[in-house]
């Protein structure tokens, strides 16, 4: 959130968001300690809607910031569990603490993460309502989501005012990207683009970039592995089934493609953390409306879930855990793996629309 806040202040200032050292010494002037050190890496617009918290004490700003997205989660979570037709109370009741400490939304509370704002979002258009201005809302955010609109242009016929909508919703609010700092935003594609061997990154990228590079806390086991080929490569298969799959769904419901949309984005980023996996809570609501009694379902679905817990675990003992071999380096993706189930269930969802209590289109 620091980096959010301090963007925020040098707006305010009239200075460039996106100038590290005059962000790092806003921080340092506020006290503050950021372990990164990456700076502001997200559109303006984001920046701007931060514009008022930066004209308070950093640490009260985190507070308030800290109020909009439990709230933001309240409203997200009573919106996707709504959607589940037929659910009892004591399902709902259990199955949004589940989504209260699913460990994305944990991360994304305790690092002050934008992504419980862009989950309820997401989850107003995952309902169909708005959802063309929606993506685009989100997407102006965190870029990822616009994955979303992958939903839109494989239905049959695709949805081109939907689609039309929020691609324009986007490019207005991107417009701010002239103003201040879109110049340097956008030399910075270099690093946005190549390998990155960070700890919370659980990207494709981020699971190959540390499988052949050395990081601070795993040694490689494939070192020299041609990490940006082989991500391009793992990248455009892994959209090149989505678009089968969605395309193949011939009666999907809306909220199953957009699920499988998003869930693309979310491992196919390169800069993408686990706190950036709340979109998840997506797919695991549809998955649920297929269960009517299979429970290998529920058993593949939990297995996904509890390897992003395990690696939410691995992580905070990141300074020991994978030092002891270069193998451990795979460890450090459990996160990934975890999504890649998530994400097979829903397609796997998709292509039997007899299993959902809706079956044909909705929205």
């Amino acid at each position: 959130f620091y980096d959010y806040w301090a963007a925020g202040v040098l707006l305010n200032r009239g200075q460039d968001p996106y100038d590290i050292g005059a962000l790092h010494a806003v921080q340092r002037a506020a006290g503050l300690q950021v372990e990164s050190g990456a700076g502001y890496s997200y559109p303006l617009f984001f920046a701007h809607l931060l514009r008022p918290l930066a004209l308070i004490a950093a640490p009260q700003a985190g507070f308030v910031f800290m109020g909009l997205s439990l709230i933001a989660l309240a409203c997200a979570i009573a919106l996707l569990l709504g959607s589940i037709p037929r659910l009892s109370w004591p399902v709902a009741l259990v199955g949004g603490a589940a989504a209260g400490l699913f460990p994305p939304v944990i991360g994304s509370l305790y690092f002050g993460q934008a992504n419980l704002l862009v989950l309820l979002a997401l989850t107003v258009a995952y309902g169909c309502v708005t959802p063309g201005p929606m993506l685009g809302l989100a997407s102006a955010i965190k870029l990822y989501p616009i994955s979303g609109f992958l939903a839109a242009i494989t239905e049959r016929p695709p949805r081109w005012r939907r689609l039309a909508i929020g691609l324009a919703v986007l490019g207005v609010l991107l417009l701010l990207q002239l103003g201040a700092g879109g110049a340097s935003i956008a030399g910075r594609a270099g690093y946005f683009l190549g390998p990155d061997t960070y700890w919370t990154n659980e990207s494709i990228n981020g699971w190959l970039s540390r499988l052949g590079i050395a990081s601070t806390w795993t040694n490689p086991p494939l070192p020299g592995l041609p990490v940006e080929p082989f991500m391009l490569v793992g990248v455009a298969i892994l959209a090149a089934v989505t678009v089968v799959v969605l395309l193949r769904a011939a009666k999907r419901p809306w909220e199953g493609a957009l699920a499988l949309s998003l869930w693309l984005g979310v491992v196919a980023a390169p800069k993408n953390s686990l706190w950036n996996f709340t979109p998840l809570l997506l797919c695991i609501a549809f998955i649920w409306t297929a269960v009517r009694g299979r429970w290998w379902i529920v058993a593949v679905g939990v297995v996904g879930w509890l390897l992003i817990e395990l690696q939410a675990q691995l992580d905070s003992t990141r300074e020991t855990v994978y030092q002891a071999s270069p193998a451990l380096a795979w460890l450090s993706s459990t996160g990934l793996y975890g999504a890649l189930i998530i994400g097979g269930l829903t397609a796997y969802v998709l292509l039997r629309p007899g299993l959902t209590h809706r079956g044909a289109l909705t929205g």
